[in-house]
């Protein structure tokens, strides 16, 4: 793994939450040089996210799907969520958690190339933001350089990765944070929904490795929500859902070998040499697959 830009390590790179203020156009041939921007400056490694002066890392949602990518794994369109479900979000939680999938499955079509399935995606994320009053807390000036990039994979993920300043400061400044949490568990449980189904169809060591790994962020979000368990039903049943996963997790056995990072001060690059490795039968990798669809569904439909 290779994390770049340090700065990015302190901002929430999730797709899922910086999607939410976008307006939407066809994609433009106007497009300048100096706006377009290649995808190896993009850290996709992590998110960092603090609540009550704690730090909770969580993996970026692109993680997931560059290790599918890369696995040499086809897409599959029937791991999104279809567009035409978001007429069934009319709660706040509704829509800010489906705000999350959506992203989520944006930057899959993204990494995938799908382009007209890209434009539709942002059409329906724009609905879901504007009906939670999110939509106009991005500059206009970073909305054009993401929609003249709506078609380049690259430069589309780096602007997109540089909304989140603006998106945090709004949702702080009008008390929103729930909004934001779901939005980022919307967004992580999607990933987690195509990693473990592209993970019990390929047999890929990579992707059970990695699937393995989500337990601690798994524990780190049932945390950050937690003190929305009592909000309303529907944290409660969502966060119930989430502690039977964590379950199914401590059953994973892992085995861990560290070696130093190479760290290249010139470049802002560190290394990561250290492997891991997942030790889980078939029945059981299916069995969490299955919990993790389960708990998607309940979100979507």
């Amino acid at each position: 793994m290779i994390n770049k830009l340090p700065g990015f390590r302190y901002t929430l790179i999730y797709i899922t939450i910086i999607l939410v203020f976008f307006s939407c156009k066809q994609p433009t041939n106007n497009k300048d040089n100096k706006d377009r921007i290649p995808l190896r400056e993009i850290d996709t490694s992590s998110v960092l996210i603090k609540l009550s002066n704690n730090l909770f890392t969580i993996p970026s949602p692109y993680q997931a799907t560059f290790s599918i990518k890369n696995s040499n794994i086809g897409f599959d369109k029937s791991f999104v969520n279809p567009p035409e479900n978001v007429s069934n979000y009319s709660s706040n939680f509704k829509q800010a958690i489906n705000i999350g999938i959506y992203g989520t499955d944006l930057g899959y079509l993204n990494i995938y190339d799908q382009v007209p399935d890209v434009i539709s995606y942002f059409t329906v994320i724009k609905k879901l933001s504007q009906e939670l009053g999110i939509h106009n807390a991005i500059q206009l000036e970073l909305i054009d350089k993401i929609e003249k990039n709506i078609d380049n994979q690259d430069s589309l993920l780096y602007y997109l990765t540089s909304t989140y300043r603006q998106f945090d400061s709004y949702l702080k400044a009008n008390n929103r944070k729930d909004i934001g949490v779901l939005i980022v568990t919307g967004g992580w449980i999607e990933s987690l929904y195509i990693l473990s189904q592209s993970a019990v169809e390929s047999k890929n060591r990579q992707l059970i490795n990695r699937l393995g790994e989500q337990k601690h962020p798994l524990d780190n979000l049932i945390e950050i929500l937690s003190s929305y368990y009592y909000k309303s039903e529907d944290f409660s049943l969502l966060i119930d859902e989430l502690v039977d996963l964590a379950y199914e997790f401590d059953g994973i056995i892992y085995s861990y070998s560290y070696e130093k990072p190479e760290i290249n001060i010139e470049k802002k690059q560190t290394i990561v040499n250290s492997t891991s490795n997942v030790i889980i039968s078939e029945y059981h990798l299916e069995t969490i697959a299955n919990k993790i669809s389960s708990i998607r569904n309940n979100i979507i439909y």
